[in-house]
């Protein structure tokens, strides 16, 4: 059962984005590359996690979550609307 789920943006090194499937189930946030792939790529307990949203006007992703994980991993991920990312960073 997912609490929420959706093809978001996803920054990788260098700069560039990829477009990625996240599931948010029981506290994990899981990533996979597409909806076929049976394994995640990136699974996150967002449980004691920071999270914080940025807007950045004029760039190609308007809007991002920075989501720091206890062990100090971390995870950009962009939206097109302010919306979006508060939905996401309320879950």
């Amino acid at each position: 059962e997912a609490q929420l789920c959706g093809f978001l943006w996803r920054k990788r090194w260098l700069g560039q984005w990829a477009k990625q499937l996240f599931i948010v189930r029981e506290h994990v946030l899981l990533c996979f590359r597409c909806a076929a792939d049976p394994q995640p790529v990136l699974e996150l307990d967002l449980r004691g996690c920071h999270v914080a949203y940025k807007a950045k006007h004029g760039k190609k992703m308007p809007h991002a979550l920075k989501v720091t994980g206890t062990a100090g991993e971390v995870l950009v991920i962009g939206f097109q609307s302010r919306q979006q990312a508060e939905d996401w960073r309320k879950v």
